[in-house]
Formats: structure tokens, C-alpha cells, sequence
């Protein structure tokens, strides 16, 4: 069976402009600050600049004011954004906001999309994805998950810490992977919940220093009761974080 690679006429009219606003826009900002930007100010104008040029989330749908592109689509503009280390920043295509909204788009619900995938993707919020524990809790296994949601009146109480999150300083919202059933080593049971920033059940307790500098943040936290909601069930930054959660 012959497969098409050709990744047509919209990425075509895509590229040139992109190439332009990373040489001519983004690269001077990134040789100003040597590649380590820690400005919110700096990532808005970025963000901005992408947006005036149309060259702005090209992943999403153009319902959330993006292009809509297919996987081969990407490859083409996002090879453009790479070419300079703010490049995803400035496109909003950076981890691990490029794979929330990718992850809302295929599972969130009318209203979560709206709640969070709108925000994120037009740039007005930041996110993160906690699912890293210190051991023996889970790494890239889900099955080794210690964090805990609970059933309570009301709704679920997560119990848990997490650690290494990239992108946890400034996110709008977390993505908590935590347990609803089973115990740490057995499978089944792994959950995805929304948590908002400014819920009072998660403390931040430290920052936790990287190689890479240029990559907002990083943090550790703990917190007492609050009320996150849910998202669909698994399967349905920039910087490290540490976070033990107790939210309700």
C-alpha cells in the first residue's frame, strides 16, 4: 500500500511565514536572553508575535484558533519552530501544553474543552501533567501509581505526591494521574483528574534544580482537602516539579 507523506498546499502557505517569524522574530529574542527565558512578559509578546503571523497552535483545531494539522503537518512546521530553542513557545507548541491539548481534543468533554482546552490553546493559560512520584511510585508506569483518588461526599480526595512536573510554575490547571483502585503494581485503576490552580488542597513545597535552563520553573508541593474534577478515564513548562497532593 502506498503511503502519502506530501503534507499538502495549507502547510505549503504554512511554512515560509513560520520560517520568517523564527529568524526574524523569535532567534533575536533567544540570543538577547542566550536561550534562557524565566519572563511571562517575554513568552506573551512571543505568543503574540505567532498570532499577527497566523502561525499560531497549528495543531488544533480551528475552532480553538489553530490549523488543524495532520501528523505530516506538523512535521513541517514544527521542524520550523525547532530551530530555535523558544520556538515552540512562541507557537505554543511546547510541552507539555502541545500534548494536553492533544489529549483534551481527543477525550475532554463539550464543557472541559471549553473550561481548558480553549484557554490553552489560545495562549490565555499554561498547564502541566503530574504523574511522576518519587519511588517506588510511578515513573512511566501507570501500574506503580501510589497517589490515591479517593470517594468522598461530594466528589474524589487525591492523596499523593508528585515530582519532576514540567511546566507546574505558572500552569492555569494540572492533569493528575492518581489511583481509583487496586494497589501500587496492579493494573487497572489509573485516572486522569483535573485540578485548577488555585485549588487550596495543592502546596508547593520546593523547586527542584535541572541541567536545562531554559524551561520556566519546577516545583514540589503538598496540600490539604479541595474538589478537582474529573477528566475521562486512561487511556480514554517548562520546567520540573515536585508535588505532593492532598486535594479534595
Amino acid at each position: 500500500m502506498t503511503v502519502d507523506l506530501f503534507p499538502g498546499p495549507v502547510v505549503a502557505e504554512l511554512a515560509d511565514p513560520g520560517a520568517r517569524i523564527i529568524r526574524e522574530t523569535v532567534l533575536p529574542v533567544e540570543d538577547r536572553h542566550r536561550g534562557v527565558v524565566h519572563s511571562e512578559a517575554v513568552r506573551v509578546d512571543l505568543q503574540c508575535a505567532a498570532k499577527e503571523a497566523g502561525f499560531f497552535a497549528p495543531h488544533v483545531a480551528a475552532e480553538y484558533g489553530g490549523h488543524g494539522l495532520d501528523m505530516r503537518g506538523r512535521t513541517v512546521v514544527f521542524e520550523e519552530a525547532g530551530y530555535s530553542l523558544l520556538g515552540p513557545l512562541a507557537l505554543n507548541i511546547a510541552a507539555p501544553d502541545r500534548g494536553n491539548m492533544h489529549l483534551l481534543e481527543a477525550v475532554a468533554t463539550p464543557e472541559q474543552k471549553e473550561r481548558y482546552l480553549r484557554p490553552l490553546a489560545t495562549g490565555e493559560i499554561q498547564s502541566c501533567f503530574a504523574m511522576t512520584e518519587p519511588a517506588p511510585g510511578a515513573g512511566s508506569d501507570p501500574a506503580a501509581l501510589a497517589t490515591r483518588a479517593e470517594r468522598v461526599p461530594g466528589g474524589r480526595r487525591i492523596d499523593g505526591r508528585k515530582w519532576f512536573i514540567t511546566g507546574a510554575d505558572g500552569a492555569g490547571f494540572t492533569i493528575v494521574m492518581a489511583r481509583t483502585s487496586g494497589e501500587p503494581g496492579e493494573r487497572g485503576g489509573a485516572t486522569m483528574f483535573f485540578v485548577d490552580a488555585d485549588n487550596p488542597g495543592t502546596k508547593t513545597v520546593r523547586h527542584i534544580g535541572t541541567l536545562d535552563e531554559n524551561l520556566f520553573g519546577g516545583r514540589q508541593s503538598s496540600s490539604s482537602p479541595a474538589r478537582p474534577r474529573r477528566t475521562s478515564p486512561a487511556p480514554p513548562s517548562p520546567s520540573t516539579a515536585e508535588c505532593p497532593v492532598t486535594v479534595r
